[in-house]
């Protein structure tokens, strides 16, 4: 009989793509694999998966009331179901994990998305979490995260070793056509995407930038967040309805579509404001990559790095949007450093994908199998 895993995640499943892969390469080794989560008004892709899902159904939209439903759920729901190892994503559902994987005596695997104490703004909660931090996280003997940065940070503070599985897409999906709106012919696409549209992450600015660019150019929103109210506002009040749109969450094949048919993909995690965004690796930026397209990013820590590996992009020094305006006039006058960035994007393509990462999740689950 095949070993049984239950994934639970707090985050939309139909956009975590992340988790998605991991179950898909996890089945692929035979497991039983169960994905929980809570409901939301996106189900597309949900049926072609190859492993269970469960969705809960949660009346709070965001916030602790939000977070404490979905762990009450989430809690009765394990007590009460078989299964070999448990599988928590991200602070938000390991308290529940934890409490019943060890009552049970199963293993229990950790997966932090990000350095999640400098994602959450309010007090209160923030003191909750980092109380179930500090009382779990020593504790743990199976960790994974995204990117070396957050792993350093963990293992200094509480001596656990931890695996980096980098959150890098699948290296071949479908290629869809897509027609642009006429009035968008011809244009270079300047691109911000992703499923954390929030603070700090320089949307407001990339909305000012606009002013200071040529009509040649326009700006689009694809995904979701916090912020995206504002910067509508925003639009409205400078007049740039006709050059900034906004395509609220796609389907992951119809999002790359738009992404291959942009000059410049933009990161402009706010580094000046805390940790958080100093550690960003988006995946994002890995959809760009896998797109061939440019990327014009601020200087965070891993998303540099790669950048300058490869030589694929450029960076904003500061926010100001007059000053970032000029930094994408220059980039699109530099023909030559263009097409070479766009030459070295099929190089680093070929190897930031998960046919590749995913060897360091086989190895990870061979270790648990064998309890080493």
């Amino acid at each position: 009989m095949n070993k049984k895993i239950i994934v639970s995640v707090i985050s939309d499943i139909v956009t975590d793509q992340r988790v998605q892969k991991e179950c898909a390469t996890v089945h692929k080794l035979g497991y039983e694999v169960l994905l929980l989560g809570r409901k939301s008004s996106n189900d597309f892709g949900l049926d072609k998966l190859h492993y269970k899902v469960l969705r809960f159904w949660d009346p709070f939209k965001r916030g602790p009331f939000m977070y404490a439903f979905f762990n009450f759920q989430l809690f009765f729901y394990l007590l009460f179901k078989s299964a070999d190892i448990l599988w928590a994503n991200d602070l938000d559902t390991l308290l529940p994990n934890y409490l019943i994987a060890k009552l049970k005596r199963i293993i229990l695997v950790y997966d932090s998305h990000e350095y999640f104490l400098l994602t959450v703004s309010k007090k209160f909660s923030r003191n909750v979490f980092e109380k179930i931090e500090r009382y779990v996280f020593p504790k743990l003997r199976n960790v994974v995260t995204v990117n070396n940065s957050i792993k350093d940070v963990y293992e200094k503070k509480y001596g656990v070793p931890i695996t980096v599985i980098r959150n890098v897409p699948f290296k071949a999906t479908p290629v869809l056509n897509i027609i642009l709106p006429p009035e968008n012919a011809g244009k270079r696409i300047l691109l911000m995407q992703g499923i954390g549209l929030n603070e700090n992450r320089g949307a407001e600015e990339a909305v000012e930038m606009m002013q200071f660019l040529p009509d040649k150019y326009v700006l689009y929103f694809i995904g979701r967040g916090t912020i995206l109210p504002r910067l509508k506002k925003l639009v409205a009040e400078l007049s740039l309805e006709k050059r900034i749109l906004f395509f609220g969450v796609l389907p992951y094949d119809e999002m790359m579509a738009y992404t291959r048919l942009a000059f410049l993909g933009l990161i402009f995690e706010k580094i000046n404001f805390n940790d958080e965004h100093l550690f960003a690796l988006p995946n994002k930026f890995f959809d760009y990559i896998k797109a061939g397209l440019p990327v014009l990013s601020s200087n965070a820590v891993e998303i540099k790095a790669i950048i300058e590996q490869y030589n694929i992009g450029t960076f904003i020094h500061d926010f100001n949007p007059e000053n970032i305006a000029a930094k994408i006039i220059e980039v699109g006058m530099d023909e030559q450093s263009y097409m070479l960035w766009k030459q070295n994007l099929v190089k680093a393509a070929e190897e930031l994908n998960w046919e590749n990462e995913e060897d360091k999740l086989v190895a990870f689950m061979e270790r648990l199998r064998s309890g080493r």
